[in-house]
């Protein structure tokens, strides 16, 4: 079977058991209101495998004979069987019945008795019983139910669901009730009896015999269904009535003592395992819960008690709580040290109370030897006062030396723990780190071994970092891989693994690989080292040198020392990390500056260039003209110099007079060719130019010069130059601003308006200012002008670089650039420089 059909299977039989429990909660739901319609016999009592015991009497029962402890034999000549089953439900009133008895004595009795009308109730306690029982169940269906929903892939979670049910089922109906209520208990107790067996050979050990061969888990459902089946097939098949009964009695009674016999055999078998903590509660909860159910059924059965049997079911409560706590948990407190505690308490309270009432009397005797009343309400009262005085220090004594001695382990784990996170805070090596764990674990716990596992450089697998105790050579070069389920098992439970912990799982080959790191290693525990969502390794720990097995302080100090180690480990990486980037930092710094700079430098150009392609056109005009001119004069001075040749001295005097004007014009316009192609040379300067007294009125004409064809003799350019002395600085980069502030006012009053360039000294330096008229710039907009590709033109009319390269190249000027602007009233960019610029870094 696969393990989602095997999944399938559960939660179908799940299903079932709830149905079952349900089903009897009605039944005995409708036998209480049934109950209390119908008349009821003048006696109550308590019923095993057909037969009846007798456990409180009306009076006039009483007068006629009946006493607790007589065993009910017939009804109306009817075996008490097949009343209990079917009879009982004839009772009528006014009409008296004939009850044979069995007396304690052996002696015989028949009695004619009127039945209780409806509604009396002359047994409160049956009453209290018929609450108490079904509301056991429903602790039962609960804890099954609850502990299922936690653990559903767990098969001793599913065989708890299973036994709860069945338990719960038997509960509900067990108070008085109609005939098919009496056929349902009879039939479902040698279930009990199947899935208490199925459940105690799950959890906490699976015997040996069960592994090899799961089959034989089987046999006691078949043997349990075929007792159920013969309760209701009595009378077809001629036997008499509560044989059915009493098989499925007796087939429960001796399934649920083997089942205790198991848990028994296997604790010893697994004495050194963790598991002996639920094994103990297992077997404590059957002695102190089932077993006085058992026996006083069986002593009720054939001697037949006072009491009913059914008493000892309200100390059932909690044994299926205990149970649903093992397995949620999978550790429960040390019980055998809770015990030894216990008892070390009871024996020094008892031996303090004797030892004060012994001092009581002797002083009684002492006062009285010299006749003085201690019988004084005030003289006792003082006395009183001074011996608690004088008992309260050596109570306290008492009590810290017997907590110290129980405690002893917890607090030496509390002293290495804090021992351990004091060490760590200065450790900064994983080796040393992971050493120290394994010293803490090996000397404070007592283990013969321990080693770490941690995860190698390539993230594949982990290794052995560090080992103590006697290991053999395969161990000392285990690897783990990080995809091996066992990793996987230890991340997602995040918590402390046994071998024991794979016994339910489904898959055969996983449930394989991982017992077999627990073989290889021949280890007892695994520990999740963990941080955040990641595992850094785990902690492999062997047996104590005593003999005794891991307890849960020693798990929980396991737990503390992984979770302490983790941001050990975690902090000393991270400390390997920062030494080999500082290392290597000087020249990463130096590498990301230079890249940064010829980033920058390429930013700059690009941007320059993207300001000399908006002029292209424009340009291309400009020098289109005075070619075109020259072009033109070219023509015309081979028509002049033809003329040259006249023998019309006039003729040759004016074309000579001509040719010069051409030449002239000509010089003219190749000058202004000249111009065009000086400014786009002068404007086009890379960056890393060299440091060069300007003129910055001049650079400013040159700029304007170079932006002409843009205006369209719709923008009007106001000047307002004043001398200034020459600045030092790059003149080339200062070009790109004047020409990045020019095409911005143009663009920004769309081609028509008026731009005012004011230039004046200032005595740190020069003050540039450039106007336009345009629509300004809002109080959010100007706080984010300078940032790299904020732009307020539409896609695909700006990149947003412009106006930030300015800004940097105006600061690595040592001066600054700012804005001034009013929404409407258009906006001026003010640029401050020094005399002399810093040279380049």
């Amino acid at each position: 079977m696969n393990p989602r059909s095997t999944q399938r299977f559960r939660r179908a039989t799940a299903l079932l058991a709830i149905a079952w429990a349900l089903f009897a909660f009605v039944l005995g739901v409708r036998g209480q209101l049934y109950a209390v319609s119908t008349p009821s016999p003048p006696f109550s009592y308590s019923g095993i495998a057909g037969r009846a015991v007798l456990h409180g009497t009306t009076a006039a029962a009483a007068e006629a004979g009946l006493a607790p402890g007589d065993k009910l034999l017939s009804v109306d000549d009817l075996p008490v069987a097949v009343w209990v089953r079917d009879g009982r439900w004839r009772l009528e009133v006014g009409v008296a019945n004939r009850y044979r008895v069995e007396k304690r004595d052996g002696a015989l009795r028949e009695v004619a008795l009127a039945p209780v009308p409806a509604g009396e109730r002359p047994f409160p306690l049956e009453q209290f019983f018929a609450l108490a029982i079904p509301a056991v169940g429903a602790v039962y269906l609960g804890i099954g139910l609850l502990v299922w929903g936690l653990r559903r892939e767990r098969r001793d979670a599913w065989a708890l669901l299973v036994f709860s049910a069945t338990m719960a089922a038997q509960l509900f109906v067990s108070g008085p009730g109609t005939s098919t209520q009496t056929v349902f208990v009879w039939a479902n107790m040698p279930l009990i009896g199947a899935a208490s067996f199925f459940l105690f050979s799950v959890y906490p050990f699976e015997p040996a015999s069960f592994v090899r061969q799961p089959g034989l888990r089987a046999i006691p459902w078949a043997l349990a269904f075929a007792a159920a089946a013969l309760v209701p097939l009595e009378g077809l098949l001629g036997l008499p009535a509560g044989v059915g009964a009493g098989l499925g009695f007796f087939l429960a009674m001796g399934l649920c003592t083997a089942s205790l016999g198991i848990v028994a055999a296997e604790r010893w078998r697994n004495r050194t395992d963790h598991g002996t903590d639920r094994a103990d509660v297992l077997l404590i909860g059957g002695l102190f819960g089932f077993m006085p159910v058992i026996g006083l059924m069986m002593f009720e059965y054939w001697l037949g008690t006072t009491y009913p049997w059914y008493v000892a079911l309200l100390g059932l409560a909690v044994f299926p709580a205990a149970v649903g706590v093992g397995i949620v948990r999978n550790q429960l407190f040390d019980i055998r040290l809770a015990a030894r505690s216990s008892a070390a308490y009871g024996a020094v309270t008892l031996g303090i109370t004797g030892l004060f009432a012994l001092t009581i009397s002797f002083a009684d005797a002492l006062f009285a030897g010299f006749n003085v009343d201690a019988r004084t309400p005030g003289f006792s009262i003082v006395f009183l006062f001074f011996a608690i005085l004088i008992f309260n220090p050596v109570r306290n004594r008492v009590q810290r030396f017997v907590d110290g001695f129980f405690d002893r382990d917890r607090a030496g784990y509390r002293k290495a723990v804090r021992e351990i996170s004091e060490a760590m805070v200065s450790m900064l090596s994983v080796q040393e780190i992971v050493e120290r764990i394994l010293v803490a674990v090996t000397d404070t716990m007592g283990l013969e071994r321990a080693l770490v596992l941690l995860q190698g450089d390539d993230q594949q697998s982990f290794g052995v970092a560090a080992s103590r105790g006697d290991w053999d050579e395969d161990a000392e070069e285990f690897e783990l891989p990080v995809d091996h389920p066992l990793c996987r098992q230890l991340w997602m439970r995040r918590e402390e693994l046994t071998r024991g912990d794979f016994d339910d799982e489904e898959d055969p080959e996983v449930r394989e690989l991982c017992r077999d790191v627990f073989d290889t290693l021949d280890v007892e525990l695994l520990v999740p080292v963990l941080y955040g969502v990641d595992l850094l390794g785990v902690i492999a720990v062997g047996r104590k040198l005593s003999g005794d097995r891991l307890a849960a302080d020693d798990r929980q100090l396991l737990r503390t020392l992984a979770n302490q180690s983790s941001i050990a480990i975690e902090n000393a990486k991270a400390f390997d990390e920062i030494a080999k980037l500082n290392e290597t930092l000087e020249a990463r710094v130096e590498e990301r500056t230079e890249e940064l700079r010829r980033t920058q430098a390429q930013l700059v150009q690009s941007e320059k260039m993207r300001s000399l392609g908006q002029l292209v056109a424009g340009v291309a005009h400009e020098l289109n003209n005075p070619i075109g001119f020259v072009h033109a004069n070219l023509q015309l001075l081979n028509e002049y110099i033809d003329k040259l040749d006249s023998d019309d001295e006039r003729t040759r005097a004016r074309a000579r007079e001509a040719i010069r004007k051409l030449l002239a014009r000509s010089r003219e316009g190749t000058g202004r060719v000249t111009q065009i192609v000086q400014d786009l040379r002068s404007f086009s300067r890379m960056d890393q130019a060299e440091l060069s007294d300007a003129d910055l009125n001049e650079e400013i004409e040159r700029t304007l010069g170079l932006a002409e064809p843009r205006f369209k003799d719709q923008v009007r350019v106001e000047r307002d130059f004043a001398p200034l002395p020459r600045v030092r600085c790059y003149a080339g980069q200062l070009n790109q601003v004047f020409m990045n502030l020019v095409m911005n006012a143009c663009d920004a009053m769309e081609g028509q308006g008026t731009l005012r360039i004011r230039t004046r000294p200032v005595p740190a330096g020069v003050r540039l200012e450039f106007s336009d008229d345009g629509p300004g710039l809002a109080k959010e907009i100007q706080g984010r002008i300078f940032e790299p590709f904020f732009t307020t033109k539409g896609v695909g009319q700006g990149t947003g670089l412009g106006l930030s390269i300015s800004h940097g190249i105006v600061e690595r000027h040592g001066g600054r650039l700012w804005v001034e602007s009013e929404p409407g009233q258009g906006a001026t960019f003010v640029i401050e420089l020094p005399l002399e610029a810093p040279p380049a870094v």
